[in-house]
């Protein structure tokens, strides 16, 4: 278990230039990550729509934790183990469950950046009236086009050649969650993240009540909520073949029950757009989650949620978060794509630690 109040150079300067928000953490081999800590807060300091108490990210099993560390970079992988560094080229090219070893391999604590983290931090944004842009552009910002990083393949950016990846934290103030140098780099853009402790399973979203990360997947529960379709689809289908509709039950299919096949799809182009059953009641907690907007339940953004939606209502899907180098508008801190299998890799994809103690 990393010692989080041991003083080592390293560890004293940046927090010293950070304020204390970011911090150096060792995992079982003595590899450093930076880890910016996100303090708890209550629901209802978002939006009382949201409900009361405490954010689930930062409830474990049941137990309250005051604080979560979150990889201020994605990952790089050294000697098995993911680490949290600037200035390099981001592991890519990795399924779900080899980057979920990757950070569980750190050793207590340390685990695959969950939904629920990300969650919070994407609400935490939204309320503090600023949302990350990033690396969707091939090395610079779609939205700013001044705003640049530095490409892995040293090729300048808005070129539309090569791996237009940037090296860990190389953008600017304004790709980081709380625009300034003491947050969370590349939520948006550069390449896709898993995150853990959510699954759709035939249309069905199976999640965790909280942040237990230690809980194992076949305990993950049902939580009774449902992704139908506006189309059915099979395994001759192919593209955007309709959009998905939030529901307690599922009317249409995408494509064939169980089967795990990349036919057709459902796409949203706002994720803020999507749509309900007509008489039902979503849950709290897929407003919690970041998996339906509060305009569902008749709430009102200050402004409008980034990021599209993907869904394949049937097979094994695993969550994605953030977007990649080349999408533009695609990408957004409130992007979520559930219409990948878990033993797809892809050079476009990559993945965070986090840590709590």
């Amino acid at each position: 278990m990393p010692v989080i109040f041991t003083k080592d150079t390293l560890r004293a300067s940046v927090e010293a230039a950070t304020g204390g928000q970011m911090t150096i953490l060792y995992d079982d081999k003595g590899f450093p990550s930076y880890m910016v800590r996100i303090p708890k807060f209550n629901l209802q300091d978002i939006d009382p729509i949201y409900g009361s108490g405490v954010h689930p990210a930062f409830i474990v099993g049941g137990i309250e934790k005051s604080e979560i560390f979150i990889g201020a970079f994605q990952s790089k992988v050294y000697d098995g183990r993911a680490c949290s560094i600037p200035g390099v080229d981001p592991t890519a090219s990795v399924n779900f469950d080899t980057a979920k070893t990757y950070c569980t391999s750190k050793g207590a604590g340390w685990h695959l950046m969950t939904n629920w983290e990300w969650a919070a931090i994407a609400l935490w944004c939204l309320k503090n009236g600023f949302q990350p842009r990033g690396n969707t552009n091939y090395g610079r910002s779609h939205e700013a086009t001044y705003e640049t990083g530095t490409r892995q393949d040293g090729v300048a950016p808005g070129t539309t050649s090569g791996t237009a990846r940037i090296l860990t934290g190389s953008g600017p103030a304004s790709w980081r969650h709380n625009n300034t140098f003491t947050g969370i780099a590349d939520l948006v853009g550069n390449v896709s993240e898993w995150v853990d402790g959510l699954k759709l399973v035939d249309g069905k979203i199976l999640m965790p009540a909280d942040n237990n990360f230690n809980l194992a997947e076949t305990s993950w529960p049902d939580t009774g909520v449902r992704f139908d379709s506006t189309a059915t689809g099979d395994e001759n289908s192919s593209g955007d073949i309709g959009d998905p509709v939030i529901s307690n039950e599922i009317t249409k299919y995408a494509g064939p029950i169980g089967d795990n096949g990349s036919y057709g799809y459902l796409q949203l182009a706002n994720w803020k757009g999507l749509t309900k059953k007509s008489d039902y009641n979503i849950p709290a907690s897929m407003l919690q989650a970041a998996i339906a907007p509060i305009t569902l339940s008749n709430g009102t953004y200050s402004q409008d949620p980034k990021g599209y939606l993907y869904v394949r209502n049937y097979g094994t899907r695993f969550p994605l978060r953030g977007r990649v180098w080349n999408y533009g508008a695609n990408a957004g801190l409130f992007f979520l794509n559930l219409y990948i299998a878990r033993s797809n890799p892809d050079s476009a994809v990559g993945f965070r630690p986090a840590f709590v103690g």
